[in-house]
């Protein structure tokens, strides 16, 4: 089954587990200016992205459709309208950020080819993919495609201008 749809690439974000497990930081919608003052008295380290509003913000949304809400400068380059080709764009980040390996040397997945096949196969059918792992020094990896248009919140528009 093949959707009429193109998809979008975001990522790949990089950061620490306390910024990712931040809900505060991945809804829609500002901050409050009194809330920002009391968690700063709370909190001497802040998270600099709460100051920025959700459309800025790099960390990963809560919901993967809210990433089209998002418009970075170089999504154009990132849009495809092949299913194979943007999971072969999460190969190409996977590769650059590979996770950290188990301690007992067992495989973390069916292979890249595998995980590739996969995320053609779920983005052929509507579904966005995301790939998330931890790298080396505590830190997360998160790559995602959405579907454009987004089947869990179709009345968001696309992030790029029409042509």
């Amino acid at each position: 089954m093949t959707i009429l749809a193109h998809f979008h690439g975001y990522g790949p974000w990089i950061g620490r587990p306390d910024q990712y497990h931040a809900e505060y930081l991945r809804r829609p919608g500002t901050l409050s200016q009194e809330w920002r003052d009391e968690r700063t008295k709370q909190r001497k380290s802040l998270d600099m992205e709460a100051y920025l509003p959700f459309e800025k913000r790099a960390i990963p949304p809560m919901r993967t459709g809210h990433w089209l809400l998002r418009r970075p400068d170089p999504l154009a380059r990132r849009t495809w309208r092949e299913p194979k080709e943007a999971a072969e764009w999460l190969a190409r980040m996977y590769e650059g950020d590979p996770p950290v390996p188990l301690q007992d040397v067992r495989p973390i997945h069916p292979g890249l080819s595998a995980k590739v096949e996969y995320a053609a196969a779920a983005l052929t059918n509507g579904t966005d993919v995301v790939w998330m792992h931890y790298l080396p020094g505590d830190y997360m990896f998160n790559a995602c495609v959405v579907v454009c248009p987004n089947r869990h919140l179709p009345d968001l528009p696309c992030p790029l201008p029409p042509s």
